[in-house]
């Protein structure tokens, strides 16, 4: 029992006199290092600020470009549905592999890659769509679309001219 009490007085002692200094090494880093650490954060903030924006204007160029006549939208739609369709048939085919191979319903652990690989597939399949609907509505709804950037990201068309 004498041994126990010792033990736990030594290795406070020890964590005292370890902590203590280690403590105010660490309160002083951070204290230094705080300003750039928060400048870098801000910076980390502002460009994917400004990379989201860009991303917003290239959308708003291409479906400006759609409605203005200069680009063919057909296409676009076309190269879409034909990704939809192949990624839609890819992950039924893939389904169509795991359930004749195995009709038991708790999947093995085999099928699993098989199994994300399908999941990809409808994902992509369903966002293609998505992008269809999107631009559609972009398209006709243009004026609102634009009022709806230029909100958000401010004024656009000197950007894009």
């Amino acid at each position: 029992m004498e041994a126990l009490s010792r033990v736990d007085w030594l290795t406070l002692i020890l964590g005292i006199i370890l902590g203590i200094p280690v403590a105010y090494v660490i309160g002083i880093l951070a204290h230094m290092h705080a300003p750039r650490f928060v400048r870098y954060l801000e910076s980390r903030k502002l460009l994917k600020t400004h990379k989201t924006r860009q991303q917003a204007l290239l959308i708003y160029s291409r479906v400006k470009a759609f409605h203005d006549g200069t680009r063919d939208r057909y296409a676009f739609y076309i190269v879409l549905a034909i990704g939809s369709v192949v990624s839609a048939i890819l992950g039924s085919m893939l389904l169509l592999i795991i359930f004749t191979q195995n009709r038991d319903l708790p999947i093995p652990v085999e099928y699993g890659v098989i199994l994300i690989l399908a999941t990809l597939a409808f994902l992509i399949a369903a966002l293609s769509a998505i992008a269809i609907y999107n631009t559609a509505r972009q398209i006709e709804r243009f004026d609102d679309y634009k009022a709806e950037v230029e909100a958000r990201w401010g004024p656009i068309d000197q950007e894009n001219s």
